[in-house]
């Protein structure tokens, strides 16, 4: 029961001390996708999309952040049979990242920091909105991976971040052509301290 007792102690101490340092991120914003190359019979154009979610940062001077974000990408895809015709690619999809980060000046609890981060991330789709094309989320592979460098900076209760993506995993299943996804993407939100 001593053992049973002290264990649970330790437990709380230390999820009580993960809180107290952890920082709730909720925030909007915007991307931009583009394509590493061509699907097969089109070309691609990127346009700006958006995403809504959030994250928890976990740490004073290096921090982990996941994370959770509802996403649309958008890309125009141009058949190159027919030269005028372009399709419009609405994609929905979870984006689940995980960030290891750095606080550069002060720290993750501090009113005014800036801090690098880096990590990855996996990309869920799950709604095509491209009936001329005929793609549906079976077009897409099931877990589409990434990885990202960014920086962000926080004043008072607001935040900014910014980064880029480079896809690791081909976007579409059985294309030859191995297109991944590329994107610059930048968010804006309030930094909400747990404890």
């Amino acid at each position: 029961m001593k053992k049973l007792v002290i264990s649970l102690f330790l437990i709380s101490s230390l999820a009580f001390s993960a809180l107290s340092q952890a920082v709730i991120k909720p925030g909007i914003g915007l991307n931009f996708t583009s394509l590493s190359g061509d699907p097969l019979s089109y070309t691609s154009t990127g346009r700006v999309g958006w995403q809504v979610g959030g994250t928890v940062a976990f740490g004073e001077q290096f921090y982990l952040e996941p994370g959770i974000f509802w996403m649309k990408n958008n890309w125009d895809l141009q058949q190159l049979a027919v030269n005028d015709t372009k399709f419009k690619n609405d994609i929905c999809s979870l984006r689940i990242p995980i960030f290891l980060g750095w606080n550069v000046i002060n720290s993750g609890t501090d009113d005014r920091n800036f801090h690098l981060f880096g990590g990855p991330a996996a990309m869920i789709v799950t709604k095509v909105n491209t009936a001329s094309t005929g793609l549906t989320t079976d077009s897409f592979n099931k877990f589409i991976w990434g990885i990202n460098v960014g920086a962000g900076l926080s004043i008072s209760k607001i935040f900014v971040d910014g980064g880029y993506e480079w896809g690791l995993s081909d976007l579409y299943k059985n294309d030859q052509n191995h297109v991944k996804s590329r994107g610059f993407w930048l968010n804006a939100g309030f930094r909400l301290k747990f404890l």
